[in-house]
């Protein structure tokens, strides 16, 4: 009977686990064709593909971004103080279509997904900035939207005439304040207008490619979620309930321009209580764990996942990347962060077959116990700090599952490094942990 009991329930989770997409555990390395001409990425001092020592390490989605032409110098970009300059991008094409595809196929063969991000520029689309491509000047606002649907359209198109379509679009990059600037800018109709032409594109070729639209964590104390209600409302005067093609919100977090880890729990706190749509972290470099910790666990499932920005070198604005540069031999070398990243992938339910190492582990849970500080109602708590129960353990089957299950009924099963673990919410809130021998630990 108790045999019979554990199936049964087991194969309940099984189902429940369909129904709930995997949390996305992604990186954008759209640099890496740059990148790898000149350098070796390095795992445990062993040379990799950096695909394979990503997925290797419990990475499951891979971000893209593609310019119109990266190639074409535009007019309004200007050299700063130390002459860099923003455009052309790549006189290589890098970043372009033909380039991006080829990225794409590198994902799809390393079992990964694949998130498309269109800037709808020839070069970086931030909130300062989003440059209208050159070969788009002379069109007016009428054929400006046509022109993003199509060009998103025929840009999809070839995608999937090379076997590597998208799971997911970004209409647009951290578009707070508008896209295609000036048309799409200081007009919050327009700007809906462009979203809406774009999420059509899209619509044409698939439409079960997930939308996503991206803002930042914070900007000039307007929070992200008024921001989205505005682009929700005007949107739905585009078309009868076209927010609603909207699948998940993005957001930008740098803690030198968007706030402590408070910040962000508080952001996404917001986001999460006034709309039913999942939620991501698109950008981050910093607090690795904590900010994962603060996604995965936002209620009711909402948190949608999230995706390291450039971990393979970036270390500007005082952010930190998963590889150091070494000499010996010369490359970038996996640090102490990137291993944080297997253990995440169990604790997640993601994966079983990552290694974590010691050191992993143990950062693993000093990085917990970090993030329980920032918003201690939202983050996974470890079975040290779970308050100890004398109650009877009868009321509760152990299971065994070879993936880690989130929440099935107040109940969540993870692995701990060395053992399945199986934790029960009770009604009133307490929580018991117990082993597969269903001892109360």
């Amino acid at each position: 009977m108790r045999i019979f009991i554990v199936l049964t329930f087991f194969a309940t989770v099984g189902i429940v686990c369909a129904q709930n997409e995997p949390y996305a555990l992604g990186a954008d390395i759209s640099k890496i064709q740059q990148d790898e001409k000149s350098t070796k990425y390095y795992r445990n001092g062993q040379a990799k593909d950096l695909f394979i020592i990503l997925k290797e390490s419990g990475f499951n989605y891979i971000r893209l971004r593609l310019f119109v032409d990266p190639t074409a110098k535009v007019t309004e970009d200007k050299p700063n103080s130390d002459g860099w300059s923003a455009s052309p991008y790549s006189t290589a094409g890098y970043c372009g279509l033909d380039s991006t595809i080829k990225v794409a196929k590198r994902i799809k063969a390393a079992g990964m997904k694949f998130l498309l991000d269109f800037h709808y520029s020839d070069t970086w689309a931030d909130p300062g900035k989003q440059y209208k491509p050159m070969s788009w000047r002379n069109l007016n606002f009428t054929q400006l939207t046509e022109k993003v649907r199509t060009y998103t359209k025929e840009s999809l198109q070839a995608f999937k005439n090379n076997g590597v379509l998208p799971d997911m679009v970004q209409v647009g990059n951290e578009v707070v304040g508008g896209m295609i600037h000036p048309d799409g800018q200081g007009n919050t109709q327009n700007f809906a207008t462009l979203v809406n032409a774009g999420i059509m594109g899209v619509r044409d070729v698939d439409a079960n490619i997930k939308i996503m639209m991206h803002t930042i964590t914070r900007h000039n104390n307007t929070d992200p979620d008024s921001w989205f209600a505005t682009l929700k409302s005007n949107l739905n005067k585009v078309e009868a309930n076209a927010a609603n093609k909207i699948d998940v919100i993005g957001l930008s977090y740098y803690p030198m321009w968007h706030g402590d880890l408070n910040n962000l729990s508080r952001v996404l706190t917001a986001l999460a209580s006034k709309n039913n749509i999942k939620i991501a972290v698109v950008e981050y470099a910093d607090f690795h764990r904590q900010v994962n910790d603060l996604v995965y666990n936002l209620p009711d499932n909402k948190g949608f996942g999230t995706f390291v920005w450039e971990p393979q070198w970036f270390d500007g604005d005082s952010s930190k990347p998963l590889f150091d540069w070494k000499n010996n031999p010369a490359g970038r070398h996996s640090n102490a962060r990137l291993e944080l990243y297997p253990q995440m992938a169990i604790d997640y339910g993601l994966s079983n077959n990552t290694q974590p190492s010691s050191s992993s582990r143990a950062a693993s849970s000093s990085s917990i116990a970090s993030s329980s500080s920032v918003a201690s109602s939202s983050s996974m708590a470890s079975s040290s700090s779970v308050e100890s129960s004398s109650s009877s353990a009868e009321d509760i089957t152990p299971v065994l599952s070879a993936n880690p299950v989130k929440n099935i009924e107040g109940i969540r099963i993870y692995f701990d490094g060395s053992r399945v673990l199986i934790k029960k919410t009770s009604p009133n809130g307490k929580e018991r942990i117990f082993d597969l021998k269903g001892k109360e630990r």
